[in-house]
């Protein structure tokens, strides 16, 4: 079985998202996952596609708000 060879270095770079007050981040990581961070905060697990991990970042983002929300009683 052939491995896939490593990403370009400029595929690996981050990419950031503002979603709402927050930032996500995405990079794509050596063994060709995707990864997520909110705000600096890793998002739990690794994702197959860039979109896979954006969309966990958004969601992330969102439990974020509503937290926020529920301790301001809104």
């Amino acid at each position: 079985m052939t491995r896939r060879p490593e990403p370009d270095p400029i595929a690996r770079l981050p990419i950031i998202f503002e979603v709402g007050a927050h930032k996500v981040t995405v990079t794509l990581g050596a063994n060709w996952s995707w990864s997520c961070t909110v705000d600096g905060a890793p998002v739990e697990g690794w994702f197959m596609t860039q979109v896979e991990a954006w969309e966990a970042g958004v969601h992330q983002a969102d439990r974020l708000d509503r937290a926020a929300d529920g301790q301001r009683g809104l």
